[in-house]
C-alpha cells in the first residue's frame, strides 16, 4: 500500500473499507456482526482462513467468577 493508517474503532475501519478507501483482516465472527449494517464483500484468506491463538490473563481473585468461568468453557470448546 502507498499509505498506512491506524484507525481506532471497529465502525470507522468497516466504513472505510465499505468506502472502498481500505481493506481490513477480521475474523469470521466480527464480520458476521455488521454484514446486514455495512455493505462489506468478504474473502477467505486461504483454505482454512487463518488460525489464531489468544491468550487469556486474570486476576487470581477473579478465577472463581461465575461468568468468567462459563466465558473461559465456551472458550475452550469453541472452534473459531
Amino acid at each position: 500500500p502507498r499509505r498506512h493508517k491506524t484507525i481506532e474503532t471497529t465502525e470507522i475501519m468497516l466504513q472505510m473499507v465499505a468506502s472502498g478507501r481500505g481493506v481490513a483482516a477480521l475474523p469470521g465472527w466480527l464480520v458476521a456482526e455488521y454484514v446486514g449494517k455495512v455493505q462489506l464483500g468478504t474473502v477467505r484468506l486461504g483454505q482454512s482462513g487463518i488460525a489464531k491463538q489468544i491468550f487469556l490473563g486474570m486476576r487470581d481473585s477473579d478465577v472463581a467468577i461465575d461468568y468468567l468461568q462459563a466465558f473461559i468453557a465456551i472458550a475452550r470448546h469453541s472452534d473459531w
